[in-house]
């Protein structure tokens, strides 16, 4: 509930696409590594409480910006730093264990 009443668009989905990318293998913090993109535009804007239309704007913005790339269905985070900053992101909510790889 938070994600939406109080964050703007770009937050928004920023942070989903934070979540889905700690949630899996639990790569949070990782860059230039891609993963499947587990929604379509219009779950997004379900999730987030934005129309498609706005949800593909806001990536656009996310890609110019040079936080994303998002291209046939594999999402890359190029800067994990900046990118949680703008999603204002901490993922120890989400209790997810760490690959052995990770915490070394």
């Amino acid at each position: 509930m938070v994600n939406v009443g109080r964050r703007s668009a770009k937050s928004r989905v920023a942070h989903s696409l934070c979540e889905f990318t700690c949630r899996v293998e639990g790569r949070d913090g990782e860059t230039g590594l891609p993963i499947t993109m587990p929604a379509t535009q219009a779950q997004l804007a379900d999730m987030t409480g934005l129309t498609a239309v706005h949800v593909n704007r806001t990536l656009q913005s996310l890609r110019q910006d040079g936080l994303i790339t998002l291209s046939a269905g594999m999402l890359t985070v190029l800067n994990w730093d900046r990118f949680a900053k703008v999603a204002d992101f901490n993922p120890d909510y989400l209790r997810i264990e760490r690959q052995a790889s990770l915490a070394a």
